[in-house]
C-alpha cells in the first residue's frame, strides 16, 4: 500500500488534489448529499473527480481496508484498526407519514407516539435501520392478527419507503436530508419534526491513517460542509 501512494505521489507530480478521489458512501447518504457536493467538489478541486460507490458499511470498511477505497461517508459510531475518522455533521430525524395521518393533528409528535404504528424500516444490513431500531426498540416489525395482514415490511431503499408511505401503508422515520428529495408527493406526504431531544445520527468521512493524499481528505470535508443542506448542524472544526 505504502509503495503504491508513494508512485501515486509521483505519478501526480506531489499534487495531491490531482488525479481521482476513490469514494464510498452508504445508500442512507450518498442520494441525499452527494448532488450538493459534486458542484463543490467540482468548483474548488477541478482535477480530482470522484469515484463513486454505494454500500453497506461493512461492505465500505473492507474495501476501505484494503485500499480499494480511498475515503468513505460513514454514519457514527465506526471504530476500525488503522482507520481515521472526522465528525461533520448532525442530522435530525423526522417522522415521515400520510397527510392524511391522526398524528398530524397533534402539536408535537414523539417516539412513544409510534407504538401502535406500523412503522415501515429498511431491510436488515443497513446501519440506519439499527440506528432507528435503538432510539424505537417498539418500531421493530411484527406479526398483526388482521386479515393474515403482516406489517414486516422492509424497504430496499428510503425512496422505496417513501413511495410506500405515500401508498399509505405506514409511516417511517427518516433523516432529514431525506425527508424532502422529492417534491412530487408533497401532497401526499407530512414531514414532522419530534419534540424535545430529537434523534439524529453523526455523518462522518473515515479514511486509512497510511492515505497519502490528506489535502484530498480536507478539501473534501470543506466541501461536504459547504453543501446546503439547513437542516444538518455542522461539527467539523478540525484541521485534517
Amino acid at each position: 500500500e505504502e509503495a503504491s501512494g508513494i508512485k501515486q505521489i509521483a505519478r501526480q507530480g506531489q499534487d495531491q488534489l490531482e488525479g481521482p478521489l476513490r469514494l464510498g458512501a452508504i445508500y442512507t447518504i450518498g442520494p441525499y448529499l452527494l448532488p450538493h457536493l459534486i458542484p463543490q467538489l467540482a468548483a474548488t478541486a477541478p482535477k480530482m473527480p470522484l469515484m463513486i460507490e454505494e454500500n453497506y458499511t461493512a461492505s465500505l470498511s473492507e474495501r476501505l481496508k484494503r485500499g480499494d477505497l480511498d475515503v468513505i461517508l460513514i454514519s457514527l459510531p465506526f471504530d476500525e484498526p488503522g482507520v481515521l475518522t472526522l465528525p461533520l455533521y448532525r442530522e435530525p430525524f423526522v417522522l415521515l407519514l400520510p397527510r392524511s395521518h391522526p398524528l398530524n393533528q397533534k402539536k408535537d409528535v414523539s417516539i412513544d407516539d409510534l407504538r401502535k404504528e406500523d412503522v415501515l424500516l429498511l431491510g436488515p444490513g443497513h446501519c440506519f435501520r439499527d440506528q432507528v431500531l435503538q432510539v424505537c426498540p417498539h418500531c421493530l416489525p411484527r406479526g398483526s392478527a388482521e386479515a393474515g395482514r403482516t406489517q414486516a415490511l422492509d424497504g430496499g431503499s428510503l425512496e422505496t419507503i417513501r413511495y410506500m408511505v405515500a401508498s399509505g401503508l405506514g409511516v417511517t422515520i427518516l433523516p432529514c436530508s431525506a425527508a424532502g428529495a422529492d417534491r412530487f408527493s408533497e401532497r401526499l406526504l407530512s414531514i414532522r419534526r419530534f419534540n424535545g431531544d430529537a434523534p439524529s445520527r453523526v455523518v462522518a468521512l473515515a479514511w486509512r491513517k497510511s492515505f497519502p493524499r490528506p489535502q484530498a481528505i480536507e478539501v473534501l470535508r470543506d466541501a461536504v460542509l459547504s453543501c446546503e443542506m439547513s437542516c444538518v448542524n455542522s461539527l467539523s472544526d478540525l484541521s485534517v
